[in-house]
Formats: C-alpha cells, structure tokens, sequence
C-alpha cells in the first residue's frame, strides 16, 4: 500500500511539473516576442555648438574658456564645438559667409554669438556663463533624433575623402536637406582650441536632399583636396542642416576622427 501511494505522488509531481511549465510560458507560447529589440541600434542626438568670436573681443574672452572647458567634459559623441572666426587672425571667407548666413542683419554680428544645432534655440549673444551654455546644451541633447549619420574618412598627404549615408530614422518625411561638414583643429591657444579651417560646401543650397521618407538613406561624398589631415592633426564633423527652415536647424552631426 505504502509503495502504492509513493507512486501515486511521484506521478503527481510528475504532472505538476509539466503543467507548470505550460502554465509559466510567457506570452502564451514558445517563442513568442523572443528577440524583440535585439539588434537594433539607438540613434542619439549629436549636437553643434558654433562659437564665432574674434580676436581682442573682451566678451569673447570670458566665453572661449567656458566653451573649451565644456568641450572636454562631453564626448564628442554627444557635442561636437566649433570655434569660428568671424573677423580678423584665422577668419575665413566661408566663415563671414556663414555668418551673415546665419545673422543677416550687420547690427546682429557682433561678437561673440553661440549657436546651438544653427538658431534651433536662442542664441547667446555677448558675454555669458558655464551653467547658461550647459543648460542650452543638456536642452539640445534630449531631443530625439530624426537622423543617423554613418561615415569613414580615408586620407593621403594630399587629400581626404569622406563618404558615408544619411538615413531618416524618424516617423515623418523630411525635406530640403542639406548635408555639410567641416574640420578644425588646435592652434595652440585659447579660443581656437576647436578652429574651424575649412567649410566644406558654402553655399547653403549646393548639396541638399530634397526628401527623404522614413527609413530611406542617401549618400553622400566630399573630396578635400591639398588638406594633409592626419600630418595637421584635423578634425571633422559632418552635419544635416535644414537651411530653408527658419531656425536653419542642424538636425544631426557625426564627429570624424
């Protein structure tokens, strides 16, 4: 009898552990949802932070220091600073161009002037502070990207080549794009820590992408030539920019090493 009843049980465990495993499947099945997200990539926002100034300018002074004292606490995957000249020692014309681009009216140029993703919010004009450049900052980057940017560099001691994609990762359709880049480099002093040599397309309305729908890339290529970038010790970025808005916002960056 009491062999009986052992067996009995070890039937029943038997049993309850089977069922139990039935019961405990998540999502009502096997398999089901298994490998949801895996593999995909998540797209932050880069953000550029266009500083022109000018050499002598007393309120550019105060600034240049903030700007290249918060350049080396954010990876450049995150923010990418940019030192332009507007006037005088390392101005260059694409540089002005640029400028008067960005702040049509003469009255408005003085310097210095912070831009932040172009005129996607106010900007700083004059002298200012570290926590009011961070906060304009910490509001860019928690902004969701709309873009991803894919690129590789490839240099001899005559030229550079950059090619890469854009890709419209967000849910709407974009339109009159521009796809642009610049590099820079240390010159060994404050206020051009991050100085902008070379604009890599002027004319705001040379190289665009006039739609792009959700999930559809374009490609895209810059050819630099007479720029020794690794015996200069360059630095690049490449930016989507939509020049026809109003705040002409720049909606992605990549840095290139």
């Amino acid at each position: 009898m009491k062999k009986f009843l052992m067996i009995l049980l070890t039937v029943g465990l038997v049993i309850v552990l089977f069922v139990g495993c039935d019961v405990t499947t998540p999502n009502g099945g096997e398999g089901e949802g298994e490998g949801e997200g895996e593999g995909e990539e998540e797209v932050s926002r880069v953000v550029i932070v266009e500083l022109f100034s000018q050499d002598g300018c007393s309120s550019c002074a105060i600034v240049e220091p903030i700007i290249e004292q918060l350049a080396e606490e954010y990876e450049r995957s995150e923010v990418v600073f940019l030192e332009e000249r507007a006037y005088g020692p390392y101005s260059l014309e694409e540089i002005r161009d640029r400028y008067n681009w960005y702040i049509p009216d003469e009255e408005d140029r003085g310097t210095p002037n912070i831009l932040f993703d172009g005129l996607n919010i106010n900007l700083i004009h004059g002298a200012s502070s570290y926590s009011t450049i961070k906060s304009k900052i910490s509001t860019e980057l928690g902004k969701e990207a709309k873009i991803k940017i894919t690129a590789v560099r490839n240099s001899d001691s005559n030229s550079t080549t950059i090619t890469g994609t854009i890709e419209n990762i967000s849910t709407s359709t974009l339109s009159n794009l521009l796809i642009n880049g610049m590099n820079f480099k240390d010159r060994g002093e404050v206020g051009t820590e991050y100085s902008v040599m070379d604009i890599f397309v002027n004319n705001p309305t040379e190289i665009t992408v006039s739609s792009l729908a959700p999930n559809e890339k374009a490609d895209f290529s810059f050819i630099l030539e007479n720029i020794n970038w690794d015996g200069n010790n360059m630095h690049g970025v490449i930016f989507v920019q939509a020049p026809n808005s109003n705040k002409k916002e720049i909606l992605q960056a990549m840095y290139v090493e």
